[in-house]
Formats: structure tokens, C-alpha cells, sequence
């Protein structure tokens, strides 16, 4: 495994003169002479910030859609169209779901792709869905559908998928990460750990028969979780060994003051534009 690199295309904060900030998240991976992008955004903002940041799109090989909520797979569309050729695209089968988010005493928000599987394939997508792990390339992988082994990561109720006239719980089954293999161990790239952070990462140990996490950087959907949550997430977090979380887009404001004072030196929280490489 040579040279890894991971640059914030698009997230919640940027802080740098001409990049802009959207709720999403997107990322480009260098590895293995392969660049890969990891989700998104929501629109326009990943073909922006790519260009103010002189990366060349056209140099992606791969897509991988962590699920099928606007905020990672919005940006698909114009992606490919800067592209501009055929473009292998890795997902679950439920990404294509009808995605609510529906709050008591109002009305349902679409919260899906704004896309279709059909849109996509006409302007050079080349769906590859997946339920379970798919190597990417050497040392690169995702791990499918994830399971739910923590008793404490539930379901959040208000994200729905419609169902005949009503809607029911959206169980997220697309929701997948990224893994990297180095030699200093795996790096877990996250879109939004619907499945639960501690899940996914469980589920990464075992996936890989490893014995710690390297680093870990991406969303870990901790912004509405309970007190009680956070401070069981918190006592099992460093029994993976992590040497680098790297937190952004749903993580939160106190779930990210949780993650410092667990972590210390290790945390560190994202920006569009930031790279994190070795």
C-alpha cells in the first residue's frame, strides 16, 4: 500500500477563501493510483470546490454512495457530467428508496436522491449495487450492509421511506463505509453511520480480522443522539485503538466536545479543503 490521501470536498464548514460550505459531505481518495470519490455532497458545491482546489474530476475512477440521502448523492448528477464518460458507481439497492424525513405535526420532507437510477445511466453511470462487501480495489473496500449489534444505536424514527400511502422507518440498510487497508492499520471512511459508529466500527474489526482502527474520518450522525448514547459510545470508542478520528458533517457540536475529551490529541474535527494523509 503506497501513499493515501483523503480530501473534504464538500462538508457543513469551510474555512478557506473561495470554498464553499453546504450540508453534505463528499470526499476524494488517492490510492493505489485509483482516485475514488466517496459521495457527493448535495449539488452543485463538490464540482465547485473541486475546481477552486485544481483537482481535475475527470480523473475519477469510482463512485461510492454511502446511501441515498440528497446530502451524499445529490451531487451525482453534475459529476457525471463533468465527467463525461462511463462511470462505475457502487451502491446499496436501497439508495434508490423514497427517503422522508417525517416530524410529528408536520409535513413529510423528501430527503432521497433528486435523481433517478435512469437519469444517471443515460449520462454514463454504471450502477454496481451491493448488500455485502465489495473490494474496490487492492487493500480497498466496502462493507456493505452493516450489522446492528448495539443495543443502543437505535433507528432514528423521523427518517422514513414511503410505503403504499404511508411511510414506515427507513432501517438504512444502504448505509455503508469505506475501508483502506495500510500498515498502520485500517482507515474507516464514514458517510453518515446510520448503522451506529460503534457497529460499523465492530463490524470493520471483524470484516478484516484486525486488532485496532488506524484512523477514522466522515460523519458519525451523533448530532441527536441522547446524553446516554454519547457516554456508551464514549466508553467503547477507545477500545478500538484509534489514533486519528477525524469528525464532520453530522457529528454535532456536543458529540464532537464528547469525541475531545474521550480522545484527546486524536480528535480533530473536518473542513472542506482539509487533507488527511500518509
Amino acid at each position: 500500500m503506497g501513499r493515501v490521501e483523503i480530501i473534504n470536498l464538500v462538508d457543513n464548514t469551510a474555512t478557506k477563501h473561495g470554498l464553499l460550505a453546504e450540508h453534505g459531505l463528499s470526499f476524494l481518495i488517492r490510492v493505489n493510483g485509483e482516485v475514488i470519490l466517496f459521495d457527493t455532497g448535495a449539488g452543485n458545491t463538490v464540482v465547485h470546490n473541486a475546481r477552486e482546489m485544481g483537482i481535475d474530476l475527470s480523473q475519477i475512477k469510482k463512485v461510492v454512495l454511502s446511501h441515498g440521502h440528497y446530502d451524499h448523492a445529490g451531487g451525482l448528477k453534475k459529476v457525471c457530467e463533468v465527467v463525461n464518460k462511463s462511470l462505475p458507481i457502487y451502491c446499496h439497492p436501497e439508495t434508490f428508496s423514497l427517503k422522508y424525513r417525517v416530524d410529528k405535526n408536520k409535513k413529510p420532507i423528501y430527503i432521497g436522491t433528486p435523481w433517478t437510477k435512469e437519469e444517471i445511466e443515460k449520462i454514463g453511470g454504471i450502477f454496481n449495487l451491493n448488500c455485502g462487501p465489495v473490494e474496490l480495489t487492492d487493500g480497498v473496500k466496502l462493507t456493505g450492509q452493516i450489522p446492528r449489534d448495539c443495543d443502543f444505536e437505535d433507528l432514528n424514527e423521523v427518517l422514513c421511506v414511503k410505503s403504499g400511502s404511508g411511510y414506515v422507518v427507513d432501517r438504512l440498510l444502504d448505509d455503508q463505509s469505506l475501508i483502506i487497508d495500510t500498515p498502520k492499520g485500517p482507515i474507516v471512511v464514514l458517510g453518515c453511520s446510520h448503522s451506529g459508529l460503534i457497529n460499523t466500527l465492530q463490524y470493520v474489526l471483524s470484516l478484516g480480522k484486525y486488532n485496532h482502527i488506524y484512523a477514522v474520518i466522515g460523519g458519525t450522525h451523533l448530532k441527536d443522539a441522547s446524553l446516554s448514547r454519547l457516554e456508551k459510545t464514549m466508553t467503547l470508542l477507545p477500545k478500538f485503538g484509534i489514533e486519528h478520528i477525524i469528525a464532520c458533517h453530522c457529528t454535532g457540536f456536543l458529540a464532537s466536545a464528547k469525541l475531545y475529551q474521550t480522545l484527546g490529541d486524536k480528535f480533530c474535527f473536518n473542513y472542506v479543503g482539509r487533507s488527511f494523509c500518509i
